[in-house]
C-alpha cells in the first residue's frame, strides 16, 4: 500500500508540474490554484494509507479513546471531534473560496479549552496514582 501511495503522490506531481507549465490563465493564479489542490491529494492520500493500515490492524486503535483503565475517556473524544470538526470545515473553506481563511479567536479558544481538559485529565489521573507515605509524604508506584 505504501508503495502504491508513493505512485500516486508522484502521479499528482507530474500532472501538477504539466498544469503549472501548460495550463492557461495567470500563472501565479494557476501556481496557487495547484498548491493547493496537491496539498489537499497529499493530504486525503496520507489519510487513505492511514485508513488502510488501521482496518488492516497494522495500527491498532483499541485503545484510541480509553483510559488506562480501560473506560472510555470524554475528554479525549471531545478533543478528537472537535479536532476533526475543525479541521474539515477549514478543508471545506479552502476548497470553497480558494483562499485561506481567517482562523477566528472563538475557535481557537475551543481547541484550548478542549485540549486543556485533556490535559486536567490527565493531571487527575497522575494525582489519583500517587499513594500516601506513612511520614505524609506521597510516592507513585
Amino acid at each position: 500500500m505504501k508503495q502504491s501511495a508513493l505512485w500516486i503522490g508522484l502521479a499528482v506531481v507530474v500532472v501538477v508540474t504539466l498544469y503549472m507549465l501548460f495550463g492557461k490563465g495567470d500563472p501565479m493564479e494557476r501556481a496557487q490554484l495547484t498548491m493547493m489542490y496537491a496539498t489537499v491529494v497529499v493530504i486525503v492520500l496520507y489519510a487513505v494509507v492511514v485508513l488502510v493500515a488501521i482496518a488492516t490492524g497494522e495500527i491498532p486503535i483499541g485503545a484510541l479513546l480509553s483510559e488506562a483503565g480501560g473506560g472510555a475517556s470524554m475528554s479525549r473524544f471531545q478533543l478528537l471531534i472537535f479536532t476533526l470538526t475543525i479541521a474539515m470545515s477549514f478543508v471545506f473553506i479552502v476548497v470553497s473560496t480558494k483562499q485561506l481563511p481567517k482562523v477566528p479567536t472563538e475557535i481557537l479558544t475551543l481547541l484550548g479549552v478542549s485540549a486543556s481538559t485533556y490535559a486536567v485529565s490527565k493531571g487527575i489521573q497522575a494525582g489519583g496514582e500517587l499513594k500516601p507515605k506513612t511520614d505524609g509524604s506521597t510516592d507513585k508506584n
